[in-house]
């Protein structure tokens, strides 16, 4: 039964290399916003490491490719701050359903590096998670 489940957990990991994307940061024309795109996949975050700057406004632009996934970083969400007319993520998470763009605006105010990942069965443990540094 061991053999069996390691087979299994060595073959999740080889399908679970993450795509070739890389992450695109944009500032928006008139917004003066940067954007940042995040593409979640089986099973990785694109980028993997996310660097802020502290009080300084972002877009997040969660993409979701083939698959149910979440942006789970209640640390992060926490020392944040978000527009008017907008609140934290309940418990720290953003739900992406499959094919799905969700954006977030948000204000990260205390530097440190924030524990980021997807709460989905095992998708952490095959990979999805990353880190979101935010710095002074």
């Amino acid at each position: 039964m061991r053999i069996i489940a390691g087979a299994m957990f060595f073959g999740f990991a080889a399908l679970s290399a993450p795509l070739s994307a890389s992450a695109q940061a944009t500032k928006p024309t008139g917004s003066g916003i940067e954007t940042i795109t995040v593409r979640l996949s089986n099973f990785a975050f694109d980028p993997e490491h996310l660097r802020l700057k502290a009080n300084a406004p972002v877009r997040l632009r969660l993409v979701s490719e083939g698959g149910r996934h979440d942006f789970s970083a209640p640390a992060f969400f926490a020392a944040s701050s978000f527009p008017s007319g907008s609140s934290a993520p309940p418990d720290g998470a953003i739900s992406v359903g499959s094919d799905e763009t969700v954006e977030i605006t948000v204000v990260p105010h205390k530097p440190g590096n924030y524990p980021l990942k997807c709460t989905h069965f095992l998708h952490s443990l095959f990979g999805m998670h990353g880190t979101i540094e935010v710095t002074p």
